[in-house]
């Protein structure tokens, strides 16, 4: 299940809140506004490898938060929106 200690947002998540809570658990939608696309274009970057894989969870994509960091990190993709 899905860590729910602390609540994302109700408004488009952010980067500053992603960094700040790296050891959430984040759906395809979420992560989409971190790098401000659709997301299904998150959807095509995970079939294609562009971005680390998610979990599946009952057929619901989740990414660690952490995994994400990591790959901005590793990519600088994204680090420059805010």
């Amino acid at each position: 299940m899905p860590n729910t200690t602390h609540a994302a947002p109700t408004s488009k998540l952010n980067l500053a809140y992603l960094l700040a809570n790296p050891k959430e658990l984040y759906q395809v939608k979420q992560i989409a506004d971190v790098f401000h696309k659709h997301p299904e274009t998150i959807r095509r970057w995970i079939k294609t490898d562009k971005i680390t894989k998610p979990l599946s969870i009952n057929g619901v994509y989740y990414f660690k938060g952490s995994d994400i960091v990591d790959y901005l990190n590793a990519t600088n993709e994204g680090l420059n929106h805010g």
